[in-house]
């Protein structure tokens, strides 16, 4: 079984003039040529027109680094790459993924301190109830496996609940 984590990569071209119909075709085209390579999980084109601009995003993912450097390294994708700079003006653009996504506030990210508080502000009750319900009935079991259960039930409780609505909260909050 592999340990790699999936790896993504996202990139915005713009389209020279009127060309957007053609750019996104293209970014199709690409994203199946992609599909075609051994660890591909999915793709996605994102087509944006704003002041007469076509731009699209073209997101590839792959099983892991090594199946997404096997894609880039490709005859296939160079060929696409020069058909898309026939179509585009200027060089492509790097996006994070959560470029993607709407900010939820403008600004710096926020500080290591804030994080660290809103983590336990998320971890703590959560704690508190399986400390107070669960953990009396297992004193007999060996210290290790008894983190071991509470981590395997924190974990998922936190970040998949607790630590989502939390940031809702703060969010509506601080508007």
């Amino acid at each position: 079984m592999s340990t790699a984590l999936p790896v993504t990569v996202v990139v915005s071209r713009t389209a020279c003039g009127p060309g957007g119909a053609a750019l996104t075709r293209w970014a199709h085209e690409l994203c199946r040529d992609a599909a075609g390579f051994p660890g591909h999980l999915g793709a996605h084109v994102d087509t944006r027109i704003e002041n007469g601009d076509t731009t699209v995003h073209i997101g590839v993912t792959f099983a892991g680094a090594a199946e997404l450097l096997r894609w880039e390294r490709s005859g296939i994708r160079a060929r696409r790459l020069a058909e898309g700079d026939a179509l585009t003006h200027g060089e492509p653009v790097a996006l994070g993924i959560t470029e993607l996504v709407p900010a939820a506030t403008s600004g710096p990210p926020p500080s290591r301190v804030r994080s660290a508080v809103l983590i336990w502000a998320a971890l703590f009750p959560p704690a508190a109830v399986v400390n107070a319900t669960l953990m009396p009935h297992l004193d007999a079991w060996p210290g290790i496996v008894r983190t071991l259960l509470l981590t395997l039930l924190l974990v998922p409780i936190v970040v998949l609940g607790t630590l989502p609505l939390l940031q809702r909260v703060l969010r509506r909050w601080s508007r």
